[in-house]
């Protein structure tokens, strides 16, 4: 699996978040300080963010995947054209 270096961390309010139900919230929808989670509700919020993250990893897999390919055709259709006048050939 391919590692991702991360350089900076972006902090996002909660209430812009869609969090996973599992994660532990008091009545006002903030996240409740770990202090106050009993041991299952930390246990869940782990959970949670580890299937979080797992999904995210792949999302940005998928994206690099993208890239690449649209990298490639890219290239491709670049030489190409720097070889239009050579590749004549191509076109019949």
């Amino acid at each position: 699996m391919p590692t991702y270096q991360i350089t900076d961390v972006v902090e996002v309010e909660l209430r812009k978040l869609v969090l996973p139900a599992d994660v532990p919230v008091d009545t006002t929808l903030n996240e409740k300080p770990l202090a106050e989670c009993n041991q299952q509700e930390v246990r869940h919020a782990v959970r949670a963010f580890a299937a979080l993250a797992r999904h995210t990893q792949q999302e940005i897999e998928s994206l690099v995947e993208k890239q690449a390919d649209l990298r490639r055709r890219l290239a491709h259709l670049q030489a190409y054209v720097e070889n239009f006048d050579e590749l004549s050939w191509v076109r019949r």
